[in-house]
């Protein structure tokens, strides 16, 4: 028996555990994320009591239908709750689950995708168990391993605890040290840039460093307005040049969209000058992909880049329900020399989960 199996058969669903709660059921928080959990719950069956918001936060607002409540004015009604979480925490988390747990409550927190329509819950890993199993065989040190089994818990069971796993998000030994030209594909405002010179042996190296976004693409020049050798760069990367619809959503929410206000958006081949695989064009030797949905894309368009200078690559597996299997296999398509690194932040839900694909043999 493989050991997604194991763990499907070990861990509660998510869904079952909900439709056999006896604690009254509340949406805790508003906004998008609350309408595609109650969306997702809705179709599932599970019927909420209400919804709540956090002491201090409540001034007569409505939602869905309902009027939101305090968490402890609904505590006064119902005693114990099982609140589904519909808004992210980082390092905060505990702060403000640990007073409710404390108080008898259960809170549970489903890993919608940012963007597009699934899930990735026990319903999608069972039906494709092969392809996540195949993910875990390839994974290239305990660390990955324990990042993974962590978060197929976590999609598994909607249980917060099931992600707390110290240390899970130290970069790969060696990932940022071959010098050459970094591309940092949705750059914000220049802090994963200044992640990668923290990381980065041979300061020397030229960075490119890409963000669409207008307003804080102007944060972006301001922060590294004194970094050497940077390249900022007002595009949108993908997998075509041209001209392409965005919304902006003022720093990480801006993407990529049907309709809105159009802006360029370049390849990282034509950008360095690999228009084909025999292309004499610099050396790259790593590019960080966060690209809020279009993070194959953005592969689609550097494979040329990548073959030619066998390139170490960094990219987002949160974005899109099936990015956690379909990106790691679209890099493998790319150079089959490549190990798998897992690494993620603490984020709840499970956001900022990163796939670092490296090539150790050079």
């Amino acid at each position: 028996m493989g050991t997604v199996r194991s763990l499907l058969r070990e861990y509660e669903h998510l869904v079952p555990s909900l439709a056999a709660e006896k604690r009254p059921v509340f949406l805790y928080g508003m906004g998008d994320g609350a309408e595609k959990i109650m969306k997702y719950l809705s179709e599932r069956g599970i019927k909420i009591k209400g919804v709540v918001a956090s002491d201090g936060f409540v001034r007569g607002q409505s939602f869905a239908g309902y009027k939101v409540i305090s968490v402890s004015e609904a505590e006064k009604t119902h005693g114990a709750l099982c609140l589904v979480l519909c808004f992210g925490l980082e390092d905060d988390r505990h702060l403000v689950l640990d007073p409710l747990t404390a108080r008898g409550n259960r809170v549970v927190s489903p890993n919608l995708p940012v963007f597009g329509g699934g899930c990735c819950d026990a319903d999608y890993i069972s039906e494709r168990e092969e392809d996540f199993e195949k993910l875990r065989a390839e994974l290239a040190d305990g660390l990955s391993v324990s990042v993974f089994d962590s978060l197929l818990k976590y999609n598994i069971t909607g249980d917060p605890a099931q992600l707390e796993l110290a240390g899970a998000d130290a970069i790969p030994e060696g990932f940022y040290s071959r010098g050459g030209i970094h591309i940092d594909v949705g750059a914000y405002d220049g802090d994963t840039v200044a992640e990668y010179l923290a990381c980065a042996k041979d300061r020397r190296g030229r960075v490119i460093a890409f963000e669409p976004d207008r307003k804080t693409f102007k944060k972006l020049l301001e922060n590294t307005k004194d970094i050497k050798n940077i390249t900022a760069v007002n595009a949108l990367v993908g997998s075509k040049n041209g001209a392409v619809p965005f919304v902006s959503g003022s720093g990480r929410a801006s993407h990529a969209a049907p309709c809105g206000e159009t802006v360029d958006c370049v390849t990282v081949d034509s950008y360095c000058g690999f228009g084909n695989i025999s292309s004499d064009a610099p050396r790259v030797t790593s590019i960080k992909i966060d690209a809020e949905g279009m993070d194959e894309d953005v592969i689609c368009g550097a494979a040329n880049t990548v073959y030619c200078c066998k390139t170490n690559v960094c990219v987002a597996l949160y974005h899109r329900c099936g990015d956690l299997t379909a990106i790691p296999r679209l890099l493998r398509s790319c150079d089959y020399k490549y190990r798998f690194f897992l690494r993620k932040k603490q984020c709840l839900p499970a956001w900022d989960v990163f796939l670092y694909a490296m090539r150790t043999d050079l």
